[in-house]
């Protein structure tokens, strides 16, 4: 399957049309934006998703979600063709690449630097912007599972409503159920007590945009079903273009079933994965009675 950067996809998306509108044209990153988050929904690759862990506190009634969407404000509303621009804050997270959605919805790949109000991107801005403040895009999308360590043990967590996890908390123990609490943090119930040490959580994670990272797993991997994607967001834009619903498909009727079957020897032999490229996710953690036969 042809591979992908950033310019290439962005030139091949260009090429495409025979009329294309000027939206078409000044929203191309959005609608890779959009494109990529089909791919991450439509492949569903469970083998690359994060597990981590954190540290409950007895008495402890919500646990956080992983990092969403975070805004940021430049000193004044960005003009057509800029490049940089000064925030009115440092950036307190971790230096690098980031997709910043603009006000006028432009998306870009945005450097910021920790402790610093800098803020740079390779490319000017189609438009001039209505509003100084931007949104760094969230690469977290939902959770997978939940466990509890009890005694040194693992134990999985039953999904419930907060109605039902609020009629459990009065009371320390065991944590045996959760909920969604707010746009930041899940409920528990029974409410934590000294011996429920942490939460491990399973999550499905958003791979970086091809926007922001000029080359990624999808692009190099699965680069053609990446731009049917697009195209297939992109329509809308595209003037009486007979040809999406051919694109649409091979979509379905060929490229998606080609990147699950190319997909497959990657998450068994456990190269770098899209999310992590540095390290391999740990593995699922053992059900208690598991551990007590591997023990």
């Amino acid at each position: 399957m042809q591979g992908f950067n950033y310019a290439q996809l962005k030139q091949a998306l260009l090429d495409w049309p025979k009329l294309a509108s000027t939206e078409y044209v000044n929203n191309i990153n959005r609608l890779i934006y959009l494109g990529e988050i089909r791919v991450d929904q439509d492949l569903d690759m469970e083998p690359f998703d994060p597990f981590d862990t954190v540290v409950l506190a007895p008495g402890a009634t919500t646990i956080t979600k992983p990092p969403g969407s975070q805004t940021i404000t430049f000193t004044a509303a960005l003009s057509a063709g800029a490049v940089a621009g000064t925030l009115t804050a440092a950036w307190t997270g971790a230096t690098g690449l980031y997709p910043v959605t603009f006000s006028d919805n432009e998306l870009m790949g945005v450097t910021l630097t920790n402790s610093s109000t800098s803020a740079t991107w390779p490319n000017g801005l189609a438009a001039a912007q209505t509003s100084a403040i931007a949104s760094v895009s969230s690469q977290f999308i939902t959770e997978r599972n939940m466990w509890v360590t009890y005694n040194g043990a693992l134990f999985p967590l039953v999904k419930r409503s907060q109605a039902f996890v609020r009629m459990y908390q009065a009371v320390a123990g065991q944590p045996k159920y959760y909920c969604e609490f707010s746009p930041t943090t899940w409920g528990i119930a029974p409410a934590a007590d000294a011996n429920a040490t942490a939460i491990t959580r399973h999550y499905i994670q958003r791979q970086l945009s091809i926007v922001a990272a000029g080359n990624t797993y999808y692009g190099d991997n699965f680069g053609q079903l990446l731009f049917c994607a697009v195209l297939m967001e992109a329509e809308q834009f595209l003037k009486a273009d007979d040809r999406y619903a051919d694109m649409k498909a091979k979509y379905f009727g060929e490229l998606l079933p080609q990147a699950r079957e190319d997909a497959k020897p990657a998450m068994k032999t456990g190269v770098s994965t899209p999310l992590q490229p540095d390290a391999m996710p740990a593995p699922p953690p053992m059900m208690p009675q598991m551990a007590q036969q591997e023990g």
